[in-house]
């Protein structure tokens, strides 16, 4: 039925207008050879008519000047329209085109003038393809044989006339597919498959429905590379619909024109590749290149405008590869305000009631809001978390609305809720690179940090799932002394003596702390904030290029520590955790070749460098490599005592026990006049020592009458890669596996 609709258009349209007649009754007698081209039997055809309807030698100055020939107003007064209706009142207008390849060559155009783009218009070109059903539609990208890249629009031509489409039609056919067409993924009922003749970087897509078949589409598109100032990647799109299935064939292309085009000598071809090129009709305006066109010259054209077997080995990588989930815990209070993207709801609350979850007037003991379907090569917002707290304790503490991808569950954690977010290694890592740092850094600096946090993430992820395996010791008879037991266990030496006067904690803070997620979102695992600081096309450039790589050391995952600046010289691990160390974490100078005496890396002032490595709010921070803080001495006291919890009256004296290599201090011995208090380690001393936190434990103590002053070194616990040093090191064109080697010396990048 639509189909006639379309015949009768086309008869009422050659009518009237005697250009297009005489075009399309030429092409009557157009010649037409046959050759084979990788395999698949394609025509050459001999059409001196597509010389003069071509672009092809306008540069962006010439389109930009030229009038739109697709516009309505610009339109031959002999050029009549059909409409079409898209999606999101989108509109088009089907025209005959008036330089015709096939017979009844139809163009769609979009009814106002905007860029040539597949953006949210793949779902509009199914559509077409469903309803009129005997035609096959093809797209051209801006950049691979559009006419009219500054207009958007489709082209159409009755089903079975393009080679390609009839060898892939075919072959979907058979009940057993051969190795032509290779199975590569699935997304609900849609397939992808890769076309192994003719040339690369030909995919094929089918599925019953239009939504299943658009989100494989963009995350195909998404797993092709952009070029540089572009949008989309280059390529050639064909749909059609039969059998009550959608189909597509996607060619990637890596160049608009081969070098024969550009050849002055025997081998030029006046060729500029587009859709029905890559279909397997290509098109040939000059007689004598038809005459002298041979296989070779053909698939040497094909193999240059093509992508390169890396490329679509690339492609197809990236569809298929696999990154397993991490449960990190976001935040926790007694009311939970969230959002879920996709189902429109808006805004809502889970509330702390009787120990467990009130949502939407029932209780539960836990929630758990599965992610969408991913579309893309990372997957995008799923949900939103309202007020989360970022820098807890540190002194640029606020809170945030944030976005995540993947799945939302929110538990009950002692007495208050906690949001959990379980995703894929890969799209945490795309936050965590952001959030740490300046999405802006240098590649080699971003993959560094790439490869150390997915290290340290799955080498915490794997200790705490083995140590949640709970081996119950003697003496626990039941679930209460279980629950007693596990809350009692952790990293404190503590010694309490209320009657003496000397009271000694040993402690630190490490992942097995949590024992509900994996990690946590802020700086005592690593900093994640979701999607919020994700931007920009280099950080998913460097996760996707070092994507599954790990450090490694005698075939064990590496606990690949980091902090912001070491100050000079890298800590043992011992200094700031459990009594241990390992062989790929020394204690080393930050400079070239770890030779003393020289400049450190992390020694700089440079403010471009800087503003790379820290956030905004990390920029606030100008004293990391040698700072002083001030305290009144009565304040400190009192400080001490809040932090602690352990009354030592008057400030008498600080003095340092215990030092690593770099300086910082993992024992120290706190003297007042009611009370001695020896603490440790790093961290515990910065804890109790500041407000927030102090940016490290390597200082000195200089004390007056009323005042205490340290002046120290760093910022962070100095263990493994120092993130300001490692960012000067890229500045100075060291490579990434170069600062690993730096950073992590004896381990092995796999």
């Amino acid at each position: 039925m639509h189909n006639k609709t379309i015949y009768k258009f086309v008869g009422d349209q050659l009518s009237r207008w005697p250009l297009a007649c005489d075009n399309f009754r030429a092409l009557k007698n157009v010649k037409v050879r046959e050759m084979d081209a990788g395999g698949l039997k394609v025509k050459l055809q001999f059409n001196p008519a597509r010389i003069v309807s071509s672009a092809a030698k306008l540069n962006k100055d010439d389109i930009a000047r030229r009038k739109c020939f697709l516009c309505r107003d610009n339109r031959p007064p002999e050029q009549i329209m059909l409409k079409f209706e898209g999606r999101k009142n989108k509109k088009y207008h089907i025209l005959v085109n008036p330089y015709p390849i096939f017979p009844d060559h139809l163009v769609v155009a979009a009814a106002r003038h905007t860029d040539q783009s597949i953006v949210q218009r793949y779902v509009d070109m199914l559509d077409l393809a469903r309803k009129y059903s005997g035609f096959t539609f093809f797209y051209n990208g801006p950049r691979s044989g559009a006419s009219a890249p500054d207009h958007h629009h489709f082209q159409a031509a009755p089903r079975h006339k393009i080679p390609l489409e009839c060898d892939v039609d075919a072959l979907l056919c058979q009940t057993d597919k051969d190795c032509t067409l290779k199975y590569v993924t699935s997304l609900q009922d849609a397939e992808l498959f890769h076309y192994q003749k003719f040339t690369t970087g030909v995919f094929v897509l089918r599925a019953e429905t239009s939504k299943s078949m658009a989100k494989l589409f963009y995350r195909l598109l998404d797993c092709a590379e952009i070029p540089e100032g572009e949008s989309e990647p280059m390529f050639n799109l064909f749909t059609f619909y039969r059998d009550g299935e959608f189909c597509s064939i996607v060619i990637f292309r890596s160049r608009h024109r081969s070098h024969h085009y550009f050849s002055d000598g025997p081998d030029h071809l006046t060729m500029s590749p587009g859709c029905a090129d890559m279909g397997g009709v290509f098109i040939v305006p000059v007689e004598a290149e038809y005459e002298k066109l041979t296989t070779v010259l053909l698939s040497e054209m094909l193999a240059e405008v093509s992508v390169t077997k890396a490329e679509e080995t690339a492609i197809i990588d990236r569809l298929t590869r696999t990154q397993p989930k991490v449960e990190v815990g976001i935040m926790s209070g007694e009311e939970i305000e969230f959002e879920i993207i996709s189902d429109g709801a808006g805004p809502r609350k889970a509330t702390l009631k009787e120990g467990k979850i009130e949502y939407d007037g029932a209780l539960y003991d836990e929630l758990f809001f599965d992610s969408r379907t991913p579309s893309t090569m990372f997957a995008e917002p799923s949900f939103v978390l309202y007020g989360v707290t970022i820098g807890v304790d540190f002194h640029w503490e606020r809170k945030e609305d944030q976005k995540f991808a993947g799945a939302l569950k929110i538990i009950v954690n002692k007495d208050k809720l906690t949001a959990v977010n379980v995703v894929g290694v890969e799209d945490y890592l795309l936050s965590v690179i952001s959030s740490e740092m300046n999405s802006s850094a240098s590649e080699e600096f971003l993959k560094a940090h790439a490869v150390i946090s997915r290290s340290w993430l799955m080498a915490q992820v794997t200790s705490s799932r083995n140590e949640r395996r709970i081996i119950v010791p003697p003496g626990i008879t039941g679930l209460p002394s279980l629950v007693t037991h596990l809350e009692m266990a952790g990293h404190c030496d503590c010694a309490k003596e209320q009657e003496g006067e000397e009271y000694t904690c040993i402690r630190w803070y490490d992942h097995e702390d949590h024992k509900f997620f994996d990690v946590c979102a802020d700086d005592h695992c690593q900093r994640y904030q979701g999607l919020t600081r994700a931007t920009g096309k280099t950080v998913r450039k460097v996760i996707d290029s070092t994507w599954g790589q790990v450090l490694t050391y005698e075939g064990e995952l590496c606990d690949a520590r980091f902090s912001k600046c070491c100050g000079g010289k890298m800590e043992r691990f011992s200094t700031c955790w459990d009594d241990k160390d390992y062989d790929y974490l020394l204690p080393l100078p930050d400079a070239p070749g770890h030779q003393e005496g020289e400049k450190c890396f992390c020694d700089t002032d440079d403010k471009e460098i800087l503003s790379q490595v820290l956030n905004n709010y990390d920029q606030e921070t100008t004293d990391f490599y040698r700072w002083t803080t001030e305290y009144d001495k009565t304040y400190l006291a009192e400080l001490i005592e809040r932090k602690s919890g352990v009354r030592i009256g008057e400030l008498i004296s600080m003095e340092p026990l215990e030092r690593g290599e770099s300086g910082r201090i993992w024992k120290l011995r706190i003297t007042g006049s009611e009370k001695t208090m020896i603490v440790g380690k790093e961290l515990e001393i910065r804890r109790i020592l500041s407000e927030s936190h102090l940016k490290s434990s390597a200082f000195e103590v200089e004390m007056t009458t009323d005042k205490v002053i340290l002046k120290g070194l760093g910022w962070g616990h100095g263990v493994g890669l120092c993130q300001i040093g490692a960012a000067v090191m890229a500045s100075q064109g060291y490579s990434y596996r170069q600062i690993l080697e730096h950073y992590y010396p004896n381990s092995i990048l796999q």
